[in-house]
């Protein structure tokens, strides 16, 4: 029998339209599972944020408020979210510091991320 996916979910890591463009998918997770991820802290300048490592997300996801403008690169990426919607996203490099990865990264900016930050797997 074969299974169905009703949350209509994107499984892979990056999604290639016919004109040949690949875009990233950011997984996230329902609200309810959130308490059962395994998340560390970490800093961003000298505030400590919340950090997932993240094996199904394919770039780097910070939380909007954490990015100061002189951070933001004035370009944009279009992103795929695991349910399948697609959202532009302004990019910000900024300095983390993480149990996972320290350095310089180049990320996307979104308004309500589960958690701070959202590392993917080959940033780590």
């Amino acid at each position: 029998m074969k299974s169905v996916q009703k949350c209509h979910a994107v499984l892979n890591a990056e999604v290639t339209l016919e004109c040949g463009c690949k875009l990233p998918v950011i997984a996230d997770v329902c609200q309810s599972y959130k308490e059962r991820m395994p998340v560390g802290i970490g800093m961003i300048d000298d505030r400590n944020v919340s950090v997932l490592r993240d094996t199904g997300c394919s770039t780097v996801v910070v939380k909007r408020d954490l990015v100061n403008e002189d951070q933001m690169t004035g370009g944009t990426e279009t992103c795929i979210l695991i349910d399948g919607t697609v959202r532009r996203t302004p990019v910000a490099e900024i300095e983390i510091e993480t149990r996972y990865y320290s350095g310089r990264v180049k990320a996307v900016c979104m308004e309500n991320p589960l958690y701070d930050v959202i590392l993917e797997t080959c940033q780590v």
